[in-house]
């Protein structure tokens, strides 16, 4: 476990100068550490360390780290990946933010979970800018509607956008897919200024193990890092 205090440790140095190369602040970005495949322990090592922001990607498995760390009162969980229409209520109100708004059941699900137990919940839309079809999301020209629906469902608050760009071991190469991201973020957000339930700034949620400084440098307001905080994963949990 004294290797997920020390890479948390890198990984925040590493965001630091990201950001600051970006003439950004490091605070402006919030840390996700992707827990999916690791046990409860490693979690509450690193929340030790100062980490509060933690993501998961299946329900049965965020379900039983959440129950066995409840204890810890400033932990705040994300819902990363497609959430099944049939387990949507089961994490509606429980999670700090769903990063996978993806499909109009999905959003439509959600506006009725979180209308019946009267709370709003914190949403990204997830973009699929390569249009790859083993991946969720909208197209990049489907998102204005996305979004109109999104602002017009009472109980959902639209937070910002998130990608995953086409697998590739080089950063450089997933540079182009943030910097597309960005790009569709600004257009948006210019059209979006004065409309009531629109945010002030949409996030940018994009950016994992592999390439999270090029994505702070293009503007990521949220990266996913897990691997290079808990090492690799084991067998999933559903």
């Amino acid at each position: 476990m004294t290797d997920v205090r020390d890479n948390l440790d890198s990984v925040r140095a590493a965001i630091a100068a990201a950001a600051e190369g970006a003439g950004r602040r490091a605070e402006d970005v919030t840390l996700i550490a992707v827990a999916k495949g690791h046990d409860a322990e490693a979690v509450r090592v690193a929340y030790a360390a100062g980490q509060r922001d933690f993501g998961e990607n299946y329900v049965q498995e965020w379900q039983e780290k959440a129950a066995a760390l409840a204890d810890l009162p400033e932990l705040r969980w994300h819902f990363l990946g497609h959430l099944q229409r049939n387990k949507i209520r089961q994490v509606i109100g429980k999670v700090a933010l769903l990063h996978s708004a993806d499909d109009m059941a999905g959003i439509d699900e959600m506006q009725r979970a979180a209308w019946s137990v009267n709370l709003k919940q914190d949403v990204l839309l997830q973009i699929n800018l390569a249009d790859e079809a083993q991946k969720r999301g909208c197209g990049e020209d489907d998102a204005e509607l996305f979004i109109d629906v999104l602002l017009r469902s009472p109980n959902l608050r639209l937070r910002g956008l998130m990608t995953l760009p086409p697998a590739d071991e080089d950063p450089e190469v997933t540079r182009a897919w943030f910097k597309r991201l960005r790009a569709l973020r600004d257009r948006l957000q210019a059209q979006l200024r004065g409309r009531p339930g629109a945010p002030a700034a949409l996030w940018l949620s994009m950016g994992m193990s592999g390439d999270y400084p090029v994505a702070i440098a293009e503007g990521a307001t949220h990266v996913r890092v897990g691997t290079a905080i808990f090492g690799p994963r084991a067998p999933k949990i559903r």
